[in-house]
């Protein structure tokens, strides 16, 4: 891959779009692609009816001849949305397979920098970049992760090692029949993470905010309960010992989930805020 410059490879952006997104954050997210300053394809499931403002923006831009746009009357859920667009992408020949949410913003240089890191690094399979998150009071300026595969599968023990739109992979992941699990208590991200680590794939994370994050106040209501801390920890703890993560800190820091998950709201904002937890 070292040979391949930039400019010669062939690389689609995947994403999915639902009835509750909202048109106005769709537009900057599509947009953000378009604006790259390294041309790809833009491969959009409409996973379930929509309404008719987001209806007629997809139908806008699928008339460009960059855009891909496939659709679904009955939502099939985002791991079923996602590996349709992998599945075609393979059948298209795209090297590299960029993730994008429809409520985010790429940054203009986003996809030419992952692209040149792959191109200096053939060794990497999945790369990631730190983003800024906004929409919430416990948004933080800057979210930075471990860069490095060994500091990375130390981290996936108790934490998500990416910022899942803002992930490119090469396509030879997919081409070995990796995809997002469909069936998981986790989400279908950290359960395809916990695959690839455990086949081997090597995992980085570019040092530079290149991805806008939105959140908001409710985002943080996701990850609360008993029921969703119990079964994260079950399947962290069959991670930490396939993975030869064994260590007395590591299963510490995975019962400590329980604490996080189970934190009044107001709690696990100022946590998150301050710890990025």
């Amino acid at each position: 891959m070292k040979d391949v410059k930039i400019s010669s490879v062939k690389s689609a952006v995947i994403m999915c779009v639902y009835h509750s997104d909202e048109s106005s954050a769709l537009k900057l997210a599509v947009d953000s692609i378009l604006n790259q300053t390294t041309p790809c394809d833009f491969i959009i499931y409409q996973d379930g009816l929509v309404g008719n403002d987001i209806s007629k923006i997809l139908e806008d831009y699928s008339k460009l001849d960059s855009v891909k746009h496939f659709r679904s009357d009955i939502n099939r859920g985002l791991a079923f949305g996602l590996n349709y667009l992998i599945n075609y992408a393979l059948s298209e020949g795209y090297s590299f397979i960029a993730r994008m949410d429809s409520d985010d913003i790429s940054y203009p240089n986003r996809l030419e920098k992952q692209l040149k890191f792959f191109e200096e690094n053939p060794e990497v399979d999945v790369l990631g970049t730190f983003c800024r998150e906004f929409g919430a009071s416990y948004a933080l300026d800057k979210k930075s992760l471990p860069i490095t595969h060994d500091d990375l599968v130390e981290f996936s023990i108790t934490r998500c090692p990416f910022i899942h739109p803002s992930v490119m992979f090469r396509s030879r992941v997919f081409e070995r029949n990796y995809r997002y699990p469909e069936n998981t208590k986790l989400t279908e991200d950290m359960a395809l993470w916990f695959d690839l680590l455990n086949a081997g794939f090597i995992f980085s994370n570019l040092n530079e905010v290149l991805l806008d994050y939105r959140l908001n106040e409710n985002t943080i209501y996701r990850r609360k309960g008993l029921n969703k801390a119990f079964s994260e920890i079950k399947i962290r703890i069959k991670n930490m010992r396939s993975l030869n993560k064994v260590t007395l800190k590591n299963i510490v820091l995975i019962y400590l989930r329980i604490v996080f998950h189970l934190m009044p709201s107001t709690l696990m904002k100022f946590v998150y805020k301050n710890r990025g937890l």
